[in-house]
């Protein structure tokens, strides 16, 4: 009955909004300001992965009050009050929205049908603060009047908001921890990844994700920026690169590697391609006798010796048993949303596996689409699939489009990096259950969405934007060279 109270409630305020909207005589002039709201989502985003649960929250029945909360539901009413008067309108829907909206509706269902009070309310919590709350940021985002300034801004602040993190990510594993802030990072009851650079996330693989988008965010500046600027920008990139590395995560390591395929490889010249590969070579001449031996087994957690850390490593085929057997008996519709934790405690106890299947009892499901699979059924990882192959074609589509700004199109970029750091961390992590990485994913698709539905917005007729002198002699050429000098 709480649920249905917390599900109606909102949804006969917006029936009554939708009313008052369309009332001929509440018909006003739209405004020709700015909209405040990206920069908002910005904040949300920021707010929530600095000064989120960890850093403060307050009491207030079913749902704790915490500062990004807060900040969104403002933007919320701050939107549909810029709606009902006409000075925001929503977007048509199209199919990366409709593929938002049918994963939603599948956890949402599977989340009812089943024993949503699980673990004092856990499947509600991860439909509440890991789906719908990051959905609301992407509609407000993805709805808003977006402009290049505006795209400028959020690429400067990710790029400073990178370096913060990886300053204290490098902090973290050198036991700096005056240099670190805010102090729930080492004073946190959770000790799990404690001697990696978790950050304020908490978690080297979040904290990973986001100094990734960061990266690139940096490099958006290298074909407007002259060779001091440039220098700075290497800087940047480096610090932030260490930042990654301290993070001492695998799969953090592999989805940097990638990012940097897609957002320096992709759009360098033929003869950058050429130097970029002669680099890489040399670098993996020098260092795979080095690393080779290491890579899978060193010691990264304080409280985990070096042998337990090569253990974790051959746990993944474990989960993967677990997870065929309890596909095996649930294909279609898995055994609930955040029901993971119950429903495998049978499958333990596999006498024909071979394996000490018990070690895994404690832990969460490893791989996010394992996770989706054993939950949610074949329907459920067919809605997340659906959803991120809907977000490739339009980021894709965004950074192909010659015909807009190359702010825009870099953003669209950025959104194929972020997919592919999702992906990737998810082959090794259920990244869907770790705090902030639904929200950030699904405010720069907001982002990119929105670029994608009003193109006509950032065609370079009306939003030119031209770098200095020689800024077509830079790794971004072949698409710069679009932008008139």
């Amino acid at each position: 009955m709480e649920l249905v109270f917390w599900i109606a409630v909102p949804f006969l305020v917006l029936v009554a909004g939708l009313v008052f909207r369309f009332q001929p005589s509440l018909q006003l002039r739209p405004s020709s300001r700015l909209s405040p709201i990206p920069i908002l989502g910005l904040m949300i985003v920021l707010a929530g992965a600095v000064l989120g649960h960890e850093f403060f929250n307050m009491p207030a029945g079913p749902i704790p009050i915490t500062l990004d909360r807060l900040l969104l539901i403002g933007t919320a009413g701050l939107f549909g009050y810029f709606y009902l008067t006409n000075q925001e309108d929503l977007a048509p829907l199209n199919a990366l929205d409709v593929a938002i909206m049918f994963l939603i509706a599948v956890i949402g269902i599977s989340t009812i049908t089943h024993d949503w009070k699980f673990l004092n309310n856990m499947p509600a919590s991860r439909l509440l603060f890991f789906n719908l709350l990051p959905v609301l940021l992407y509609w407000l985002v993805r709805n808003c009047r977006l402009e290049v300034g505006d795209l400028k801004l959020i690429a400067t602040v990710l790029c400073l908001f990178g370096v913060y993190l990886a300053l204290t990510a490098i902090a973290e594993i050198k036991g700096v921890t005056a240099a670190v802030f805010p102090r729930y990072i080492m004073t946190s009851e959770e000790v799990e990844f404690l001697g990696r650079g978790r950050g304020p996330f908490v978690n080297p693989v979040s904290n990973g994700i986001f100094m990734i988008a960061c990266f690139c965010s940096a490099l958006m500046w290298w074909p407007r920026s002259g060779e001091g600027r440039r220098t700075i920008l290497i800087i940047v990139a480096l610090t932030i690169s260490v930042g990654c590395y301290a993070t001492l995560t695998r799969s953090v390591w592999l989805a940097l590697v990638c990012a940097c395929g897609i957002f320096i490889w992709l759009p360098s010249s033929t003869r950058a391609k050429g130097g970029m590969i002669v680099l890489a070579t040399a670098a993996a001449i020098a260092l795979f006798p080095v690393l080779s031996e290491k890579i899978f087994s060193f010691k990264r957690d304080k409280a985990v010796t070096q042998t337990e850390m090569a253990i974790s490593a051959q746990m993944r085929p474990m989960f993967l048993h677990v997870a065929t057997k309890m596909f095996e008996d649930r294909p279609v519709f898995g055994v609930g949303f955040g029901q993971y934790a119950r429903a495998k405690t049978p499958y333990l106890s596999d006498p024909h596996s071979g394996k000490p299947l018990v070690i895994t009892k404690t832990l969460m499901q490893h791989n996010v689409f394992l996770a989706y699979l054993t939950e949610t059924g074949l329907v459920g990882l067919s809605a997340l699939t659906l959803m991120l192959l809907m977000m490739i074609f339009t980021s894709w589509k965004v950074w192909s489009n010659k015909t807009i700004d190359l702010w825009a199109r870099q953003f669209g970029l950025l959104g194929v990096v972020m997919l592919s750091s999702y992906c990737v961390n998810g082959m090794f992590h259920d990244v869907s259950i770790i705090p902030m990485n639904h929200a950030f994913l699904f405010f720069l698709l907001g982002l990119v969405n929105n670029i994608f539905s009003r193109s006509y917005a950032f065609e370079i007729e009306t939003a030119l934007d031209t770098g200095p002198a020689g800024a077509l002699d830079n790794p971004f050429a072949q698409q710069a060279s679009a932008f008139p000098a």
